[in-house]
């Protein structure tokens, strides 16, 4: 059965592994392995991921298909700004199609709407078109490119938002 439902403390481990083999096959054409593993050991340590899980300002969701997680989504409320972000939401490469991507999205926008905010945000790196394209479908609008850099690898991040 195919399902999407808030993180849990012990779902960490798995989280580290989607994020680790989604990068493979998302970034793994443009960005070294070297510095994929670099930024995937300090963002995704278990310290940080439980930090992360911790805060006040920042919710989580996993999909799973026969109780297996194979996809994880996290947002993150700017309360200065104001801003909802969906900051990472990643499937397996061989569980995307299950419309699983758009489970964990519907998740994210859930949580901005009790923010009372009328658009969910995102970035997404140029190079991975099929997400960009993704994206689209779902009813984003790029407005805006700025560096984003990976280890040593510095690559141009689209971002924009969805009206919700």
């Amino acid at each position: 059965m195919n399902k999407v439902r808030a993180w849990h403390r012990s779902d960490l481990s798995a989280i580290q592994q989607v994020a680790w083999d989604t990068w493979a096959d998302a970034y793994g054409a443009f960005v070294p392995e070297d510095d994929r593993r670099e930024f995937h050991e300090s963002y995704y340590a278990l310290q940080k991921l439980k930090n992360l899980f911790d805060s006040k300002v920042v919710e989580g969701c996993v999909a799973l298909v026969d109780s297996k997680i194979v996809g994880y989504s996290k947002t993150y409320w700017n309360m200065q700004d104001e801003q909802f972000f969906i900051t990472s939401l990643y499937v397996l490469p061989e569980y995307q199609k299950l419309k699983l991507g758009k489970q964990m999205m519907e998740f994210g926008i859930q949580s901005a709407e009790k923010h009372g905010v009328d658009r969910v945000w995102l970035g997404v790196m140029v190079e991975n078109t099929p997400a960009i394209d993704w994206y689209h479908r779902q009813g984003f609008v790029f407005e805006e490119s700025k560096p984003f850099t990976i280890g040593n690898t510095t690559i141009q991040h689209l971002y924009g938002y969805k009206l919700i």
